[in-house]
């Protein structure tokens, strides 16, 4: 039965989402600062009580009862007593992984400005060869600059604890990623075009869910503006079945994105696909100020 109920859920979600005739909101424009205008008047005519960094809340902004949850997690984060382990652990081991010295006697903090306090709000950014750095392949980059292994994207106990305590160095700072270069606005467009394409058996777009239908709610969630969006990652996420906390990266996020409208192959983390996403997701969120390890179902 509850298949049977799934299916049908489904079959007009895509109906809604998959319609033959689409004009989305950012879509036709051909800069990036018009491209960001096009979706901020778009949310201010469809969501007008989300304003400046309340976007930042996603789609908290729609349910009384998900913010309610959300801050019930939120204050056990900062409650000494009632911490979940799993948070405790992961900004331990993060913390750990930042400062354990290379075998050169450097470490993460020589790799970035002000010890990289504030450095995470300006990725991603283009490098000389016209290739996106996401701030974790910065990280990598850093120890391979340094002789060290590269740690893998898809580890969370590794890369994921890491970037959320790294990122946390740039709580409160508001992200500023630039596109200004031929290079930038090159990587802007195909992280743009992925993100308005249609994919997996479900023919959805990014834009699908986040444009489209951002602030409607798709089998029992509220969906999430693009705006604000990447200003909260990593996360903790609930296990639905062992009902623990675990980190999620935003190229994870994605993954699960893709598989959830049915990408027969995603793409991989650190791909050149979803770091140009990347850029380009970041972008429409400059301004806003960075809170990496929020909660989020």
């Amino acid at each position: 039965m509850k298949a049977l109920l799934f299916f049908v859920i489904l079959s007009f979600g895509v109906r809604a989402f998959a319609g033959e005739v689409v004009h989305t909101a950012g879509e036709a424009q051909t800069t990036a600062p018009a491209t960001l205008a096009a979706l901020k008047a778009h949310f201010q005519e469809t969501m007008p009580q989300v304003q400046g960094d309340a976007f930042v809340d996603g789609a908290l902004n729609f349910n009384k009862g998900a913010r309610e949850y959300n801050q019930f997690w939120e204050k056990r984060f900062k409650d000494d007593f009632d911490q979940p382990d799993e948070y405790r652990k992961a900004f331990a081991d993060g913390k750990a992984l930042w400062e354990k010295p290379f075998s050169d006697g450097k470490g993460f903090a020589d790799c970035f400005p002000e010890g990289g306090h504030g450095a995470a709000a300006g990725y991603p950014e283009v490098d000389g060869n016209g290739e996106v750095v996401t701030f974790e392949r910065a990280l990598n980059a850093c120890l391979e600059a340094h002789h060290e292994k590269p740690l893998a994207y898809d580890d969370m106990k590794t890369m994921g604890v890491l970037s959320l305590y790294a990122r946390q160095l740039s709580d409160g700072t508001r992200i500023h990623v630039k596109v200004s270069t031929k290079a930038e606005e090159a990587a802007f467009d195909r992280g743009k075009t992925l993100y308005y394409t249609r994919m997996g058996q479900l023919s959805m777009s990014c834009a699908s869910c986040h444009t489209q239908q951002a602030g409607r709610t798709l089998r029992s969630e509220e969906l999430s503006p693009v705006i604000g969006q990447v200003a909260h990652f990593p996360v903790f996420r609930p296990n639905r079945e062992t009902a623990t906390l675990s980190v999620v990266t935003l190229q994870v996020r994605y993954q699960g994105c893709q598989k959830n409208v049915k990408v027969a192959q995603p793409f991989a983390l650190n791909s050149t696909e979803l770091n140009d996403l990347e850029y380009f997701h970041t972008y429409l969120s400059n301004g806003l100020p960075l809170h990496s390890g929020a909660f989020r179902k």
